[in-house]
């Protein structure tokens, strides 16, 4: 039994090996491919990883909405962020904007 044994393992090893050598032949052809058509088709490094999910595109943070209004100055601010220096020192709660403003569009009422 310790014959047959030895030889089901020795077969075993033979087949890892053979396994080895096909996922690198394989790997290696993929590769080739991959890399013929990033130049064919102009593909960056960044869509490149981005389409193979190891980055993210960057979030895109819309601007906030005016919260605060000086109309001596015009100066305002949307509340985010360190407060500006024309507010240092001044109560916030005397520049606060009720309501958001109303767009205005020219020949609209």
């Amino acid at each position: 039994m310790s014959h047959q044994l030895n030889v089901l393992e020795e077969q075993l090893r033979e087949l890892d090996q053979q396994i080895a050598q096909a996922k690198s032949a394989g790997k290696q052809a993929l590769l080739a491919n991959l890399q013929e058509q990033v130049q064919q088709y102009g593909i960056t490094e960044d869509e490149l990883l981005r389409a193979a999910g190891f980055r993210q595109a960057p979030k895109v943070r819309k601007a906030a909405p005016a919260k605060y209004y000086d109309p001596s100055s015009g100066n305002s601010w949307s509340g985010r962020g360190p407060r500006p220096k024309w507010l240092q020192g001044k109560e916030l709660d005397d520049y606060l904007i009720d309501r958001a403003p109303k767009p205005w569009w020219p020949g609209e009422d």
